[in-house]
């Protein structure tokens, strides 16, 4: 098994559990987290901030499963807007 952890912009969260329910993952956890970053602010709020306003899913999956979701993600909101990582997990 392994986890698979998405971050992204705030904005995309309905289009993100769209995907997932609709390709039958009905087991994740989202999490609220803010990314601070001076590189990326834009809006007043964020330069006032020094954060952005991000979202992030928990996903355990099948090994085998990872690509596909990543990759449907990938296409549907671009490499750039995410910021995924994996890890393997030992059950006890």
């Amino acid at each position: 098994m392994i986890e698979v952890s998405i971050y992204f912009k705030i904005e995309y969260k309905d289009m993100i559990v769209d995907v997932l329910l609709n390709d039958g993952y009905d087991d994740f956890y989202f999490f609220e987290c803010n990314k601070y970053s001076s590189k990326l602010l834009k809006s007043a709020k964020e330069k006032v901030t020094g954060r952005i306003d991000f979202g992030k899913f928990e996903l355990i999956l099948k090994d085998e499963d990872k690509d596909g979701i990543i990759n449907k993600l990938y296409v549907m909101i671009g490499k750039k807007e995410l910021n995924i990582f994996i890890r393997n997990l030992e059950e006890k």
